[in-house]
């Protein structure tokens, strides 16, 4: 990759909405899943035998975010992506399946507000790494989950197409 600049970034339109509206978990599979992508880098095109499993949470309780860290002294870059996964009352299921999460590495997919699909652990897999159960005090309290799912990868997340997305197996 050439290290001289080629463009800049544009003033965006004002057409964005914040937040996610569902995340796509599957197990990750380092050699059983291959994605491809075009010029722009954008992922056109996915191989995997995974199942991706629907993990739905209420409207501005959940988030995806990355931060990058750079060296300049050890000319390294890297990325941190973490997804802040909000579940609402404790209970049998979810305690299970949060169990599941904690014992095995993961693909995650996040389809943001926008429509748009975003991959996270695409090169190193994401773990999860915190969890929290909380039955409140007050009757207005939270009761329910907090996770985090976290990567740690050379690049940005990348965005996958909703055609290479609708190639997959998604189960609910």
């Amino acid at each position: 990759m050439s290290c001289i600049l080629t463009n800049g970034i544009p003033l965006g339109c004002l057409d964005s909405t914040g937040g996610i509206k569902n995340v796509y978990i599957g197990k990750y599979d380092a050699t059983g899943t291959t994605f491809a992508a075009d010029s722009t880098g954008l992922i056109t095109g996915v191989t995997s035998s995974e199942t991706f499993y629907t993990y739905k949470f209420r409207k501005q309780t959940s988030s995806f975010t990355e931060e990058g860290g750079h060296s300049v002294e050890n000319g390294t870059n890297f990325y941190t992506q973490t997804c802040t996964l909000s579940f609402h009352k404790l209970q049998t299921a979810s305690r299970n399946a949060i169990l599941l999460l904690a014992k095995t590495d993961t693909h995650v997919i996040v389809e943001t507000q926008n429509g748009d699909y975003w991959v996270v652990g695409k090169v190193n897999g994401a773990n999860l790494l915190t969890s929290t159960s909380e039955t409140g005090q007050a009757f207005g309290d939270k009761n329910g989950y907090v996770i985090g799912l976290v990567g740690a990868e050379p690049e940005m997340a990348q965005e996958m197409s909703s055609t290479a997305f609708g190639t997959l197996t998604v189960s609910v």
